[in-house]
């Protein structure tokens, strides 16, 4: 405490010295003629600010000094605030970005999982349409051997009536009874040729 008050009298003795050499210089410097009454003024100026100065330093050191050591702790404690603010701040972005990655993952293997199904429908329907394809090619081959079959027992049919009429129009004028009787076994076994194709 003591080298307190030593350091800062040496101080303010220095300052005050400092500050009545400048007021004597200045109150020397003036005229002759005006007397006493401006070197009267500048010492009496000098002195009393060299008495708030000690005033200064007496009373309102402690104050002042506790009050900036008060603003010290609050903008310190600001300080640990904002810095534990930003502490949680950090976490909290590190676990959005850890939950933003997981669902990155999530919706990639969501995605995979859709592409393959997607795939297997995809196979699934061209098998469906190839199968349905053969199905129609076989069933349309069945129609037209049906339809052939339908349009060579109609020719047979016509072929055998107009083979008939031709003959029965022909063959009384023309044939005995023989040549009818081999003409109608050459006739049948045609026509039995021809059912059995």
């Amino acid at each position: 405490m003591r080298s307190t008050w030593i350091k800062y009298g040496t101080s303010i003795g220095a300052g005050a010295m400092l500050f009545l050499w400048i007021g004597i210089a200045d109150a020397l410097g003036a005229d002759a003629a005006t007397g006493w009454r401006p070197i009267y003024d500048s010492v009496m100026r000098w002195l009393n600010f060299g008495i708030l100065v000690i005033l200064f330093f007496k009373y309102a050191r402690k104050p002042l000094v506790s009050f900036l050591n008060g603003q010290a702790r609050q903008i310190e404690k600001n300080i640990h605030s904002v810095e534990a603010e930003k502490a949680a701040i950090e976490a909290r972005v590190n676990e959005l970005e850890a939950q933003q990655a997981e669902s990155r993952e999530r919706f990639k293997a969501i995605e995979e999982r859709i592409k393959a199904h997607g795939e297997l429908k995809k196979q699934k329907i061209i098998e469906d349409a190839h199968r349905e394809s053969r199905l129609l090619l076989e069933s349309a081959k069945r129609r037209m051997a049906f339809e052939i079959i339908a349009a060579r027992q109609n020719l047979r049919d016509e072929i055998v009536d107009q083979a008939v009429d031709l003959a029965i129009q022909q063959l009384p004028q023309q044939m005995t009874d023989q040549d009818a009787h081999a003409a109608l076994q050459s006739n049948i076994a045609e026509i039995q040729s021809l059912a059995q194709t």
